[in-house]
């Protein structure tokens, strides 16, 4: 196991944490913003939104 891996490896768990929290961040503010929302499709289509952003990252 490289030096950086071991790193990565400990960044692991505050990285879950941060996405979730984004995640919980947009639940929020749509929340808010919009008095029938429909959480579990909010949620989805938040989570969409991430997926897609870390595939722009990947290219």
């Amino acid at each position: 196991m490289t030096a950086q891996d071991k790193e990565l490896e400990q960044l692991h768990d505050g990285i879950v944490d941060d996405v979730n929290s984004l995640v919980s961040k947009y639940m929020s503010i749509v929340g808010l913003d919009v008095p029938e929302n429909d959480e579990p499709e909010a949620k989805r289509k938040i989570i969409a939104i991430i997926k897609e952003a870390i595939n722009n990252l990947e290219k």
